[in-house]
């Protein structure tokens, strides 16, 4: 391979003249292949006299190739040429030197380079890497160091989130951290630009070991009082910085970083390992003797050092960036949780409250920026958690709640008084001398504290309404359109609280409606919050109804404004609380939320092929929004169950939707769209010839990317056999295509047992709704069952062996001579009934003893000489499998009966009360934090879960003895626990009581079937025969019952 060659196609690439461009890009990727590409790649990287452009299309490259190729997977393979052996050991034997010898830049690509091949080839390919490493490390050359920190940092990312494979972590620990915290101590010292990039790697380093367990080498007292001085000594380092210049984009700078990456580590250190009350108790025993020493030793420094900084930044001679105040708010909420850290921390609480807290969670000269140039995104960071988690804002916000809830007794006056102050004085000062941004800090505080204050046992419960007359609503005609805003937040938080005078709230919510039409667009988003929950009130419902479709639009406008699925929300709560009058518009409010969402996915789709990382996030929130306006769209049809006539006109909206997603293979709007498509056919009962137009748009999603949603997409097949049966029976190639997606789950080595529960569960719809109608499909069925019960271990848990066996009961009860001669076929017929009969205690849900019940008996009910030899002699065993289901189905019945009751009946307010506990002495947090209670807590818990068991034992009849139940060993099966019962599970099967079903299935038997009824009831015991008496007696009750019924009906 030409070294000149290659720099001359690489100057191509950058050449302006597209054409010449893209011969270069087709020469290069013919090149791409041959024997010693990447070696010759890695010298151009490295050379000292090509120009920096030339290096970095090279590099670029050179990590494409890497990144693509390396795995060597068959999809890989079949898209690129593969990358020859002995072109991955002149790599690896480069890439060091390359990294080393490149601009910082080049350096990054190498090494995300060098971290994939670390990823494949560690350490069985690759086993002197580290050598490499050690000799860079301990180098006098500091570039070398610093190459030796960037390949470090790669390796142990291999291995950060292994909590097993931690081998190769703590070796690196024991054998390497020594000398990388020696270089950390030495690169503090210094003000260089490469020394912070040593530290910060050096702590990212440690970090990054500890994320999921902390090696023993760094538990030991001198590695802590080691790693812990030089945290130290990094977050004290003074820089100085101009106050008028320094933003965040100087927290970017190596300084910085190193300064945050200390704060991190010592963050973790401290609420992973070092805080006795956020340990878990099966972690004591590995960390409790580390968390004793932090706290005792380095806890007390720590705590000095953080509050300086605190002080320091308050004052202005520290500098802190956001993500610093972030960390250090979120290390103090770990502390309030703590006995002796909190003794360290209480004398400082109200002056963190007032100085530290309360700035942070006013609005800043930066939100205001925000809201000026970018309201859309100034609106998602309010509205939307996650796009601000992390933030130093939300951490801020969390300390003052740990502040007010855990140790309420100590600082919850104090946080209340402050706040009374702030208002106060806003309250009383002139138009002059308010500061609004204050009041905004203290409506957030209010906001945020909002959990504890609301509750009925609130001390300030009774003055919460003069609260949001004298502070609150005032602010809904604020000139200040931030104030209107956290205002309207703020009432949202309180909205639970009542007026003492109706006509109040009438004038609260006619302030809060007009604000939906405030000129700026944060406060249109809050005012539509916050009408959200006032339709819980009769009165606004009334008075929103006449103006349910302006409000709709108003909400649709806003949507289409911020494309978040915060609003979308909203409007699907509204749609279900005024179902009953959405029918007028509904077809219209589905276009414009069709029209809503086909413009976002236009974004989204457009931008599919050019990912990078400025807009994956923007594209994220636009697939959120987008989900929202389906989930809405599914709200509409279901509440519109009972006017089939408008569901079948937004099926012509709803369709065309679908169609787009599954063709355009939106896999991130798969379950929506599968939702709203089941939405459809369950609403009207019935599969629209419009339905079946689009299945062959499902069926090739399926094929492409279906095996992975199957789980997904069960409901709505379920529906279109259900509602379409008719349609399946006669049409061949809908039922060829059905088994293809059974067989293709059931059959696919990407997918795990649930999925083929799925597959098992659709093959079930099918045979219990198709009864004597897809007689071709049987075979098919059994033969993908028989493949996983005629192996031993092929089954992992009981639920995918109890429908896996059902597969088989289905088609018994579906026709058993059809069975039968499959079974008999293929000689599975001993195999398959000796694992049911084996299996029968497995079937614990009503459903599935009923199935049972119902395939046996068909088996009873065939002419003893039409059945199989290897039966004939086991029929009493069979019906004695019969009797031993019914021993149990009766409280099987009565449990489900109990679990509907408890599902749809009306909630018990004061049992599920979680209200906030304002009750109990100071610190009672304090009471957890001794190690020596973890065991007698974990005998009680243990004590208390048994009783559990046993009571869940009783409610479904289980036949365990109380020996059994608590046994810690473990029985002869490691299938795991039985099915839960499904109480909205519903079949044809829910037709048939199965009580009269045996009493006319032994009457058939006895009356045309003499010789198996006399080989199954002769051989009873005397306890079976007056079991059967029993069962037949319970039969004319339920006729009884069915005919009173009937009478009344």
């Amino acid at each position: 391979m030409d070294l000149q060659t290659l720099v001359g196609l690489f100057d191509s690439t950058l050449h302006p003249d597209p054409a010449v461009r893209k011969t270069a890009e087709q020469q290069l990727e013919q090149l791409q292949g041959h024997e010693g590409f990447l070696g010759v790649l890695l010298q151009m990287i490295s050379a000292v006299d090509l120009p920096l452009g030339t290096k970095q299309a090279a590099s670029i490259y050179f990590k494409n190739r890497v990144r693509r190729s390396w795995l060597s997977s068959q999809r890989a393979l079949e898209q690129h040429p593969p990358i020859s052996e002995n072109d991955r050991t002149a790599t690896k034997e480069n890439i060091l030197a390359a990294i080393y010898a490149s601009s910082q830049a080049i350096k990054l690509q190498l090494t995300e380079c060098l971290g994939i091949i670390l990823k494949h080839d560690f350490p069985e390919k690759w086993p002197q890497f580290t050598v490499h490493l050690k000799e860079l490390l301990h180098a006098q050359d500091a570039q070398r160091v610093y190459t030796g920190l960037l390949a470090l940092l790669e390796l142990i990312k291999r291995y950060r989130y292994s909590s097993t494979n931690r081998d190769v972590l703590n070796e690196i620990a024991k054998e390497l951290f020594p000398q990388v915290q020696k270089v950390a101590e030495q690169a503090i010292a210094s003000d260089d630009e490469l020394a912070m990039r040593m530290t910060w790697l050096s702590f990212k380093s440690y970090y990054n070991t500890i994320q999921s367990g902390l090696p023993v080498s760094l538990q030991e007292p001198a590695n802590l009082v080691a790693w812990g001085t030089s945290f130290i000594k990094m977050i004290e380092k003074p820089v100085s910085f101009d106050k008028d210049t320094i933003d965040e984009d100087s927290a970017k700078e190596p300084v910085w970083k190193a300064k945050k990456w200390a704060v991190r580590s010592v963050n973790r250190l401290y609420s992973r390992y070092g805080n006795p009350a956020l340990m878990p108790s099966s972690n004591v025993k590995k960390h409790g003797a580390f968390a004793k020493l932090f706290t005792a030793n380095f806890m007390p420094q720590i705590m000095r050092v953080y509050l300086q900084q605190i002080e320091g930044y308050t004052a202005g001679q520290v500098w802190m960036s956001l993500r610093i105040r972030g960390l250090v708010a979120q290390f103090l909420s770990d502390c309030i949780k703590e006995k002796s850290a909190w003794k360290l921390l209480k004398p400082h609480t109200e002056a963190i409250v007032a100085h530290f807290v309360f700035p942070q969670l006013c609005f800043t000269k930066a939100d205001q920026e925000l809201w000026e140039d970018n309201p859309v995104e100034y609106v998602q960071k309010r509205i939307d958690p996650l796009d601000d988690f992390g933030s130093a804002t939300v951490a801020a916000s969390n300390l003052l709640i740990d502040l007010a809830f855990d140790r309420k007794s100590a600082t919850l006056n104090t946080i209340l008084g402050f706040v009374n102050n702030v208002l106060t004085t806003y309250l009383q000062g002139t138009e002059e001398t308010r500061d609004p941004r204050t009041k905004d800090g203290a409506l957030n505080m209010m906001g945020a504290l909002c959990g504890a204050l609301i509750s009925r046992k609130s001390p300030i419960a009774s003055t919460l309404p003069e609260f949001l007359l004298t502070h609150v609503v005032p602010e809904f005609k604020s000139q200040y359109g931030f104030l209107r805003a956290r205002a309207l937040d703020t009432y949202c938080r309180y909205s639970s609280v009542v007026f003492p005078d109706k006509q109040i709230g009438r004038s609260v919510f006619e302030s809060v409606f007009n604000l939906l039409h405030d000129p700026e667009l944060p406060v249109r988003v809050h005012a539509a919050l916050a009408l959200h929950p006032m339709i819980e009130d009769d009165e606004n419902r009334d008075a929103l109804a006449s103006h349910l479709p302006q409000v709709m639009q108003v909400f649709l406008n806003l949507t289409n404004e911020i494309d978040s699925d915060t609003i979308t929300h909203v409007i699907e709560e509204f749609v279900e609380v005024f179902a009953d009058r959405m029918a007028p518009f509904a077809v219209e409010l589905a276009q414009q939320l069709r029209d809503t969402f086909m413009r976002i996915m236009g974004d989204v789709v457009s931008n599919q092929p050019e990912l990078n990382s400025t807009n994956i996030e923007d594209i994220s929130d636009k697939t959120m929004a987008a989900m929202g306006v389906l989930k809405t769209m599914g709200t509409l049809v279901l509440n519109l169950e009972n006017s089939p006539e408008v569901v079948y006109r937004l099926e012509e909206v709803v369709f065309p939707i679908a169609q787009f997603v599954l063709e355009q293979r939106v896999v991130d709007l798969y379950d929506e769209v599968f939702e709203i498509l089941d939405c459809c056919l369950f609403a009207v009962k019935a599969v629209s010839p419009n339905a079946w137009n689009l299945f062959g748009a499902i069926y090739a999603c399926f094929k492409n990317d279906g095996v992975d949603f199957i789980e997904e997409m069960l409901p709505l097949l379920d529906n279109y056999v259900t509602y379409g049966m008719d349609t399946v029976a006669t049409n061949s190639d809908l039922q060829e295509r059905l088994f293809d997606m059974i067989e293709s789950v059931m059959k696919s080595d990407r997918v795990g047992e649930n999925e083929c529960i799925c597959a098992c569960k659709l093959a079930e719809t099918i045979m219990l709704h198709g009864r004597g109608k897809v007689d071709g499909m049987i075979p098919g069925f059994i033969s993908l069952a028989a493949a996983y019960l005629l192996v031993g271990d092929a089954i992992k848990t009981t639920p995918f062996l109890v429908h896996a066996l059902e597969i088989v009961l289905n088609a018994l009860h579906y026709n058993p001579v059809i069975t039968l001669n499959v079974l008999e076929q293929y000689q599975w017929t001993e195999g398959i009934f000796t694992r049911l009969v084996q299996s029968t205690s497995k079937f614990s849900r009503v459903h599935d003893k009923k199935l049972l019940i119902f395939g046996f008996t068909a088996v009873l009910n065939i002419p003893a000489a039409q059945l199989p030899p290897s039966l004939q002699n086991g029929l009493p065993q069979l019906f004695e499998a019969v009797l031993h289901v019914f021993q149990s189905l009766g409280k099987a019945i009565e449990a489900r009966d109990a679990l509907e009751r408890m599902y749809e009946g009306d909630d018990d307010d004061e049992a599920f009360d979680n209200e906030f506990e304002w009750d109990g002495a100071e610190d009672e947090l304090d009471a957890g934090d001794d190690f020596e209670d973890v065991d007698d807590a974990d005998e009680m818990q243990s004590a208390f879960l048994k009783e559990l068991a046993g009571q869940a034992a009783k409610a479904l009849g289980s036949d365990e003895d109380e020996a059994e139940l608590n046994s810690d060993d473990d029985d002869d099966d490691d299938f795991g626990s039985p099915l839960d019962e499904e109480y909205t599970l519903e079949s044809p099967l829910d037709e048939i009581d199965a009580y009269i079903h045996l009493q006319d299935k032994l009457a058939e038997m006895q009356h045309s079937n003499a010789a198996v009824y006399d080989a199954i009831v002769q051989n009873l015991s005397q306890e079976n025969t007056q079991f059967v008496q029993s069962l037949m007696e319970e039969a004319n009750r339920q006729r009884e019952a069915l005919a009173v019924q009937q009478q009344h009906s």
